[in-house]
């Protein structure tokens, strides 16, 4: 059984290892970049060293070292963040879900408002969501507006409400389980 906390803990892992990545990425360029001169001025750079009486420090081996690694690491954290989103993507739309709202509604300018149980927030689940839609935060299906800190329903009979938020979120699994099969 999944829930909001559980998906709030994976988009964090997911946005980490993204920042990760983000960093491997100018590593890399540059090891490419030097890579790249090396053979450019390699000769003239030995010739120079040997006319001058010192010597030449290859670093193309040291630095195809690097450029394995980094390649390396990069792949293994693309995995690891493509397996995250599909483990996101199966728990979110997982008809066993649980969103912890609170049962307790607020009837607050003709619309019902949902806190989530103990003021939680869910700000992490929200933009891995929101970007596997395409939508900005908050996300609002038809007459229903979620967000990090609340559901807020355009309709004052609650289980109307009720209803539509249901409605609503059906709405959002069955666009999401679209986009897992393709």
């Amino acid at each position: 059984m999944s829930d909001f906390g559980f998906l709030e803990d994976l988009a964090i892992q997911i946005q980490e290892n993204r920042k990760l990545l983000a960093g491997i990425e100018p590593s890399l360029s540059d090891v490419n970049m030097r890579l790249h001169e090396i053979p450019l001025k390699r000769t003239t750079e030995s010739v120079f060293a040997k006319m001058t009486g010192s010597s030449y420090d290859d670093r193309f081996s040291e630095l195809e070292k690097i450029k394995k690694d980094l390649e390396d690491k990069k792949q293994k954290i693309e995995q690891l963040v493509h397996d995250q989103m599909d483990r996101f993507l199966s728990e979110i739309t997982s008809k066993d879900i649980i969103i912890p709202l609170d049962p307790n509604s607020v009837i607050r300018d003709g619309k019902t408002v949902y806190k989530y149980r103990n003021d939680e927030k869910f700000e992490n689940v929200f933009v891995i969501l929101c970007e596997l839609l395409g939508l900005s935060s908050p996300l609002v299906v038809k007459d229903v507006m979620l967000s990090p800190t609340e559901v807020v329903i355009a309709e004052k009979d609650e289980f109307d409400a009720k209803q539509k938020f249901v409605n609503s979120f059906n709405e959002i699994q069955n666009t999401l389980l679209i986009k897992k099969r393709n």
